[in-house]
């Protein structure tokens, strides 16, 4: 994050203290995220809160801001606004992840987690898979001898297998 975050925290201290984590953070940190961005420059807003509910450790957030993404129709740039909100629960086993009812498990290997890698994770998953603009970007190539508003009877008659219909055999 910016160089007043930590990379490595350990959430369960985090929690007991009620932590909350804010600033901004620089898209050009986040080295999953370089090959689905057009630029790296930039940063996102970024909010992480750490708490307990009963016995769980809750870590809770928001991301917003812009990236800009490439247009996988006419491959130029595409401000992306980012918007995520998450709830994640901090578990040492599949079996904890399974009993979680209103959030997603956050599992804890060792004793600390990365943030960088928590909020480069929540960002790729709310990425589109294919992003493109909200209009039409790039003139579709039509074919000249295409059938644009025919019916289905002018169709039926100009279809070049209708003469391999009148070969086949009905067995009669």
């Amino acid at each position: 994050m910016s160089d007043k975050f930590p990379d490595h925290i350990d959430p369960l201290l985090f929690a007991e203290r009620r932590s909350v984590l804010a600033g901004e953070l620089n898209i050009a940190t986040l080295e999953r995220l370089a090959d689905s961005v057009v630029d790296r420059s930039g940063t996102l807003q970024v909010r992480i809160e750490f708490g307990k509910e009963g016995k769980r450790v809750s870590v809770s957030g928001h991301i917003g801001g812009d990236i800009q993404l490439e247009c996988q129709s006419c491959l130029q740039a595409l401000a992306w606004p980012v918007d995520i909100s998450f709830k994640l629960s901090v578990v040492s086993s599949l079996q904890e992840a399974k009993q979680l009812d209103d959030s997603e498990p956050l599992m804890l290997d060792g004793d600390t987690i990365s943030l960088t890698a928590l909020i480069e994770d929540e960002i790729l998953l709310a990425l589109p898979d294919y992003p493109r603009h909200p209009f039409e970007c790039i003139e579709r190539n039509r074919s000249e001898d295409a059938d644009y508003g025919a019916t289905d009877s002018q169709i039926k008659a100009n279809n070049p297998f209708s003469v391999l219909a009148k070969l086949k055999k009905t067995g009669d």
